[in-house]
């Protein structure tokens, strides 16, 4: 039997990059230049929080 405990095992539009809800009227190239945009800005998103979270680590390790 398979539990789910919390919101965060189930995947979505927030866990996975090229999720769409609805599919849109144009497909093709364009569709997946909006594509690849959206990842490209989950992943820099994703990049800016890793050097965010590591600047909170090293200013509470350098705490006086």
């Amino acid at each position: 039997m398979l539990t789910i405990r919390t919101l965060r095992q189930i995947a979505t539009s927030r866990t996975i990059p090229s999720f769409r809800s609805a599919p849109s009227r144009g497909q093709g190239y364009g569709q997946r230049l909006a594509d690849s945009g959206r990842m490209g800005h989950h992943q820099s998103r994703a990049q800016a929080e890793e050097v965010r979270r590591q600047w909170l680590q090293q200013q509470w390790q350098n705490r006086p």
